[in-house]
């Protein structure tokens, strides 16, 4: 948590050799800390309803001063998306799990119980993006919610915000049971310079995103995140995982296909032993989702 002191500096004016008494109210609270209040919106009854009860989870999306990190130029969220978004995340992130689990509880006990809302990514100096974050398995932020629509030709930006949902899943599945160390030994050429490469040279390097080149935590949730929901091929649009390895590696038997099928092999074996969960079970639940999700 972060602590934002404001000194102030306060100049008495000197008028005439006498000073001007002003009255401050003190009873009154100043606006952000307390003093404002919106009402409730429409937004907060969904929230309240879908979100607050079922899963104990806190959604933030108006704009207060401190949620975001600052000195990035984030915009706030729009109002009127905030609502179809979480609906969006609902069905296509939330229920699949909740139908492979067989009930809401596993959501309810490792989902994070803040969810925070932005309009417009963060840049980095390094010119990568930052579309989500998730703070020791108790926060999550997700960006680009203003790009949003449910139009198909526009899927790619809620693509991309599934798959950072799942991404962050992923982290704090790992915080509660981490993944085994053998993991990092299938491509351990990881390296901090992740955004200098391409999503496609990372691929034939066995890595399936550059930036899971960038960490081995990053590499397995990246793995997981790009099979259940795909990952950004640039201009050519949001790749299945499947058409990645088939077009993006040089086919089996060549080292990153093998590596990445090692990999997928982990993770499949990790949600077994860890959760109970048949990963690609939960996978063909996610893609029927998105896929009615779009029609």
């Amino acid at each position: 948590m972060k602590l934002h002191i404001i000194s102030g500096i306060f100049l008495l004016l000197l008028i005439g050799g006498a000073c001007k008494k002003e009255t401050v109210n003190l009873t009154t609270p100043p606006v952000g800390l307390g003093g404002d209040s919106t009402g409730i919106t429409p937004e907060d009854v969904f929230i309240h309803d879908s979100l607050m009860v079922p899963y104990n989870i806190a959604v933030y999306y108006k704009w207060l001063p401190g949620q975001l990190d600052f000195p990035y130029a984030i915009a706030p969220p729009k109002a009127e998306k905030v609502i179809p978004l979480l609906k969006a995340l609902l069905a296509v992130t939330f229920r699949p799990y909740n139908e492979q689990t067989g009930s809401i509880l596993f959501l309810q006990k490792y989902i994070p119980k803040t969810l925070k809302l932005a309009g417009t990514g963060q840049y980095e100096s390094n010119g990568s993006i930052i579309l989500g974050q998730a703070e020791g398995g108790t926060s999550m932020t997700l960006y680009e919610l203003n790009n949003f629509t449910k139009a198909a030709a526009d899927s790619n930006t809620f693509k991309r915000i599934g798959h950072t949902m799942h991404h962050e899943f992923g982290h704090i599945l790992n915080q509660n049971i981490l993944v085994p160390s053998s993991f990092k030994m299938i491509t351990p050429a990881y390296s901090g310079n992740w955004y200098n490469i391409s999503d496609r040279e990372a691929r034939m390097k066995g890595f399936i995103t550059s930036y899971a080149s960038s960490d081995p935590k990053e590499d397995f949730v990246e793995m997981v995140a790009t099979m259940l929901i795909g990952a950004d091929n640039g201009n050519a649009g949001y790749d299945d995982y499947e058409k990645i390895l088939e077009d993006q590696t040089d086919g089996p038997g060549t080292p990153a296909y093998d590596a990445l099928k090692a990999k997928e092999a982990a993770v499949v074996d990790y949600y077994a032993r860890s959760w109970s969960i048949d990963f690609y079970a939960l996978q063909r639940k996610c893609r029927r989702a998105l896929a009615a999700f779009y029609q």
